[in-house]
């Protein structure tokens, strides 16, 4: 009985650590912990750059370069296109976007107005949402021109790992060019915006992925950890419910 009730305490404590570091994982940093370089634009310049071939699953992809870019930014969202439920990266034959992400940087930053908005990713879209209690700030404060969603390539594994890796609330830099691609000769497949005026995303090859700064860290390791003692501990606590069970029955 001592057995099967420390592991039930186990289970519920690690459920309610789960569940808090759930909710904290993702939480975007305070204006206080971004980090200087966060407050400055994107660095665009005409590049040199000649257009590359890349294979990938069956596919050749012709990326052409348009400009040198650099950018910083606090990720507000992002979207692995190899996840299970994006149907059209799959079907369109696109298996060279390795993630998406959605940034923000210098006015949207400065104001705070990160901090009273929702962001989400979509296959394509980064959206911004705000309660109608913030519309009329948010009208007033947020930057359209100080967020990019990012179409990221990868130009070897290693900056798609760090790539991988970026997390929600983390503070990032990117070093590459802006691009478009083809695909197996079909023109203009994937097309980038080259101003962050608009309402496009950037489509850049990477060849420097920096995590500035990673968030919540604490909150995350608590969000693994917990994961597997509550794995763990449900398992033993089944098996020692069923080893009991089946003695009651023996002395029965």
């Amino acid at each position: 009985m001592e057995k099967i009730h420390l592991l039930k305490k186990i289970l519920i404590i690690s459920i309610v650590v789960f569940v808090v570091a759930f909710l904290q994982k993702d939480r975007l940093p305070d204006k206080s912990d971004i980090v200087q370089e966060l407050y400055q634009e994107p660095i665009q310049t005409p590049t040199e750059a000649v257009p590359l071939t890349v294979h990938q699953k069956g596919v050749t992809y012709t990326i052409t370069p348009l400009y040198d870019y650099e950018f910083y930014g606090l990720v507000v969202s992002y979207h692995h296109s190899s996840a299970f439920d994006d149907y059209y990266h799959r079907e369109w034959g696109d298996f060279i976007n390795t993630k998406d992400i959605c940034v923000i940087w210098g006015d949207n930053i400065e104001t705070e107005i990160y901090k009273k908005l929702k962001f989400s990713s979509g296959s394509w879209t980064c959206y911004v949402k705000f309660s109608s209690q913030t519309a009329q700030e948010a009208s007033r404060k947020f930057n359209h021109a100080c967020l990019s969603n990012n179409h990221l390539l990868a130009a070897n594994k290693e900056v798609s790992r760090a790539i991988k890796s970026v997390e929600r609330g983390d503070q990032v830099a990117f070093k590459g060019f802006l691009v478009n691609y083809d695909k197996d000769n079909i023109k203009s497949f994937r097309t980038t915006s080259t101003t962050r005026k608009d309402y496009g995303c950037e489509v850049v090859y990477v060849t420097e992925a920096t995590i500035l700064k990673k968030a919540n860290m604490l909150w995350r390791y608590l969000f693994q950890l917990t994961k597997y003692i509550m794995i763990i501990a449900g398992i033993f606590l089944i098996i020692t419910l069923i080893r009991k069970a089946s003695k009651e029955d023996l002395e029965n």
